[in-house]
């Protein structure tokens, strides 16, 4: 009887260490848990990555439009620049643009043979008629010498040499009726330029003024030494105070 009581206490004392080992195991595994919840929060995360990934791959895109347009600026541009390159080469040493078709080409002053044995004749005009419509701007004092119709030398008929020029016959004219007359000489443009007519400057009447010449109702794009006249022109000179705009002029 004695050893049934002990061995019950026996079975009674194991069954409650074991109980106790049971609370510990289940005591430590609580921080196992953890560690789980944070890994099952992971999804969330893994979730969050492609709007990461779409963000990248957007920006790689717009990177690529950029590449692109920067390519199609580049191309542009390498056209653009070509096409200066190639107007560039249109011109001539004296920076003249191409002239239009049907309209004479310019010669070199000292090339053109001139033969005074073959008299022939133009027609010759001066106007500064814009001045009318800008007195406003008129330098002081400078009123007086525009003419109450703006002409100052109303179309005359004149008489030239073959191979002359526009300068030439313009400034003979000058000296034969006495009216004043200023010009220089640019070499960059291998021609003289009208700086005054009639102690009427370029810039008298504005930023924008000065003298203009054509001929047969063109204003050519070149100098006055340039343009060789020809039997029967009609050669007039322009005072402009809008850099020919206000003439019709290109």
């Amino acid at each position: 009887m004695n050893k049934l009581i002990s061995l019950l206490l026996s079975l009674t004392l194991m069954l409650g260490l074991a109980g106790c080992g049971t609370e510990k195991l289940e005591q430590n595994s609580v921080p196992t848990e953890q560690p789980a919840q944070s890994i099952s929060s992971a999804p969330v995360q893994e979730e969050e990555k492609p709007e990461e990934t779409a963000s990248s791959d957007a920006q790689s895109e717009q990177t690529e439009e950029d590449d692109e347009f920067d390519v199609a600026d580049g191309i542009g541009a390498t056209q653009d620049f070509s096409k200066y390159k190639e107007q560039k080469k249109e011109k001539d040493q004296y920076l003249t643009d191409p002239v239009p078709e049907g309209k004479p080409e310019p010669v070199e002053p000292g090339n053109v043979e001139i033969d005074h044995n073959s008299q022939k004749t133009c027609y010759l005009s001066i106007s500064c008629a814009t001045i009318l419509n800008n007195m406003e701007n008129l330098a002081e004092g400078k009123d007086v010498l525009v003419p109450a119709d703006g002409v100052l030398l109303p179309r005359t008929e004149v008489t030239f040499y073959e191979g002359e020029s526009v300068f030439d016959v313009l400034q003979r004219e000058m000296r034969s009726c006495k009216m004043h007359m200023e010009f220089s000489f640019v070499p960059m443009y291998n021609s003289a330029y009208i700086e005054g007519i009639g102690n009427l400057y370029e810039f008298d009447c504005g930023s924008e003024s000065g003298w203009e010449y054509c001929v047969n109702g063109w204003f050519p794009n070149y100098g006055v030494s340039r343009y060789v006249v020809q039997q029967g022109d009609e050669v007039e000179f322009h005072y402009t105070c809008a850099l020919g705009r206000d003439l019709g002029a290109n």
